[in-house]
């Protein structure tokens, strides 16, 4: 039995992926995102553990709520649970279930990724940072894998989404902006992209885990601030 470590079961997810879906945030990330608002995630733990078979029964319990909806796999990182994930993908796609994995795109590698794509999950794929440097200073890791696996969905016609989170003075810099822009308009198989406030709600689990939270300064972007990239974007 297949199976991954589980810190949070979601039963009404609105924000991850179309429609409502039943997400499940699996333990374990190779980044130190300074914006993650699951801290709790980063260690990889094994006490609470959910099976592929679990997953696809808590579903069916519930199947005419997420007919129009689905699974979404978040973290962490839940794409460091290689043999689970693929597993599940297998199982969502035999049981016409729409299956969406939240990722930073940071295990990206074309061997695994090809057994993956098979089963033809929707990827919501977070940029950190379109630059390299700041890509490294925000999460800690200058590969930017996460544009390896947009060119590799592109190459392989698949559709998928994008996100990028807003943080003030870390990534609205007008040029990053401009080369963002510049990027996104060059996807063919792009079917959304999403602008997302940088929040400060999980700055209470940072203290509680005793982890010093470096943005304490930064302030949320206003609602107005984020409209008027919206428009800049024409998203």
């Amino acid at each position: 039995m297949v199976s991954a470590p589980c810190f949070k079961i979601e039963t009404f997810g609105a924000v991850d992926g179309p429609s409502i879906r039943l997400v499940f945030f699996l333990q374990g990330c190779p980044l130190r995102c300074l914006y993650c608002h699951n801290p709790e995630s980063w260690k990889f733990k094994k006490e609470k553990l959910i099976s592929v078979e679990e997953v696809i029964n808590l579903y069916q319990k519930n199947k005419s709520f997420y007919k129009n909806g689905g699974i979404t796999l978040s973290g962490g990182e839940p794409l460091i649970h290689q043999e689970f994930c693929l597993e599940l993908a297998k199982q969502c796609y035999l049981n016409k279930i729409s299956l969406a994995l939240d990722t930073s795109g940071v295990t990206f590698n074309e061997r695994f990724f090809k057994k993956l794509i098979k089963y033809k999950p929707l990827f919501l794929i977070d940029i950190k940072h379109i630059n390299k440097n700041k890509h490294q200073m925000i999460c800690g890791v200058k590969e930017q894998r996460e544009l390896s696996l947009i060119k590799f969905l592109e190459k392989n016609h698949l559709y998928y989404w994008v996100r990028q989170v807003i943080i003030p003075t870390l990534t609205d810099n007008k040029d990053d902006l401009f080369l963002l822009k510049k990027f996104i308009k060059k996807l063919k198989y792009l079917k959304r992209f999403e602008l997302l406030p940088y929040h400060k709600l999980g700055v209470k689990k940072y203290q509680q885990l005793k982890i010093k939270y470096l943005l304490k300064n930064i302030k949320e972007p206003t609602k107005s601030y984020m409209s008027k990239l919206i428009k800049y974007f024409n998203v």
